[in-house]
């Protein structure tokens, strides 16, 4: 379900940083934004769902490998009080940021978050659609690596026709 505009005013919000806005991060940001997304989008325009259904697998494997490997990283650099769920953001901003697309992040409970997608230079893209769907299944699996018990969820996408991406972060 959607972030309630309640839940909304009433969430202490972050916005992205800008690490990946200016210097050598930018030069990095550019390469990747111009070229990781051209061969999936492209398989999407050639075969549709079945080469979202075709590296699903593939993509929910990379993400639980990354997060196996992660994990020492992510607990050697986690702050005191920091909340339960924050080493999932730090993974997606990473992840997106270096690849140009920007947010905010809700904290809504001390068991879930929303992150709130306002810039992705894919969303008027034809077949970017694919990027959200295998997106979705490698953080699924990264994520179960970094926060155990957590259930990422995909809720709305530019790409599929919304003002803006939504998902969501809970811990049971």
């Amino acid at each position: 379900m959607l972030m309630t505009s309640q839940e909304e005013q009433k969430s202490p919000a972050r916005d992205d940083g800008h690490f990946f806005k200016t210097g050598f991060p930018a030069m990095v940001s550019a390469l990747v934004r111009n070229s990781w997304a051209e061969p999936f989008m492209l398989a999407r325009r050639l075969f549709g769902e079945r080469a979202e259904q075709a590296l699903e697998p593939v993509a929910r494997a990379i993400g639980g490998l990354v997060g196996v490997m992660a994990r020492p990283a992510f607990a050697a650099f986690r702050t005191t009080g920091e909340h339960v769920l924050e080493d999932t953001l730090k993974a997606t901003r990473i992840a997106e940021n270096a690849t140009g697309i920007y947010g905010r992040d809700y904290y809504v409970t001390p068991k879930k978050i929303v992150r709130r997608i306002h810039t992705c230079p894919y969303r008027d893209r034809e077949g970017a659609r694919i990027l959200c769907h295998i997106g979705e299944a490698a953080g699924q699996e990264l994520f179960a690596e970094l926060v155990p018990g957590v259930r990422h969820k995909v809720l709305v996408t530019m790409a599929r026709g919304h003002d803006f991406c939504e998902y969501s972060y809970e811990l049971d």
